[in-house]
């Protein structure tokens, strides 16, 4: 798979993915109201500076968060309004653009004005003149979405914003990757690049064989090919010295013969005669001469 038809097809997975996303907004939106639009009361400057002022001046708030606009936020608004005639609203994590959408269905789900957004984050309201507190069902309306449905809501919307952001550097890939300099090469140099490089990787582990095999020489260079036939045991054996090559013993005799050695107290005539026998027989004789020690 080339470099262009790589990113086509992270574009391609994308694309699917940001259809996905917006599927399933659609499906979680809270349905359009059958309500009439919303119709404030006229102020005059002066009532709207007085109450600008006012607001600003509020140190309590209400926060919308990364849920956006639920039930809870409707219901803060109307009984902070109980007491107080503006309301402060701090909003966090979204843009300039989506402060102000929020602030608009603030205004029609709630029935208060919008005096001014502050900072790009804060939007100052007013309840109205002739403010009543409404009822239940009013304050926290079934048209808004639920705490938990809010929330997944709000992943949704991260997850397709980040795919919108990281869609034109994509892009950008594509039309770098469809230069001249890359479309001119065609598969017959792509396949000698190959061959190339399989060249050279056989060479490197091929010299690297050779590095070990010099690492690890050693004397058997120069025997013949029959010794080097011959399995590793009758190597291994044909190395033990044997001091009595032909003479056929007998192994009980043999055994008398080291047992009269270890019998005899005289150390000179043990060191004599244990000079007779080979070295496998003098390990023997040690170790029966340590264990007469300990006993």
């Amino acid at each position: 798979m080339t470099t262009e038809e790589k990113i086509l097809y992270r574009l391609k997975k994308a694309h699917r993915k940001e259809q996905r996303l917006a599927e399933a907004l659609k499906k979680i939106e809270p349905p359009e109201p059958s309500e009439p639009t919303h119709d404030p009361e006229i102020l005059t400057p002066e009532e709207h500076f007085y109450l600008l002022k006012m607001g600003r001046k509020c140190k309590n708030y209400v926060p919308v968060g990364r849920r956006g606009i639920f039930q809870g936020v409707i219901l803060n608004m109307h009984l902070h309004w109980k007491k107080h005639q503006t309301v402060k609203i701090i909003v966090k994590t979204f843009t300039p653009e989506e402060v102000r959408e929020i602030a608009v269905e603030l205004a029609r789900l709630s029935g208060g004005i919008v005096l001014d957004i502050v900072e790009e984050n804060t939007i100052i309201m007013y309840r109205g003149k002739n403010y009543v507190q409404p009822p239940t069902e009013i304050m926290s309306p079934k048209v808004t979405l639920s705490r938990k449905k809010a929330l997944d809501k709000s992943k949704y919307r991260d997850a397709l914003r980040g795919e919108s952001e990281h869609r034109p550097a994509s892009k950008e890939e594509t039309a770098s990757a469809k230069s001249p300099e890359l479309l001119e090469k065609s598969e017959a140099e792509i396949s000698d690049l190959i061959d190339s490089d399989d060249s050279s990787t056989e060479s490197v582990t091929f010299s690297e064989s050779e590095d070990l095999s010099d690492i690890f020489e050693t004397d058997s260079e120069g025997q013949t090919q029959d010794e080097l036939d011959r399995p590793l045991y009758l190597d291994t054996v044909e190395r033990f010295p044997s001091q009595n090559d032909g003479e056929a013993e007998d192994f009980e005799e043999h055994l008398r013969k080291i047992a009269s050695v270890a019998k005899t107290g005289d150390s000179t005539q043990r060191e004599l005669k244990a000079a007779d026998l080979d070295e496998v027989d003098r390990i023997f004789l040690r170790a029966s001469s340590l264990l007469k020690n300990k006993r």
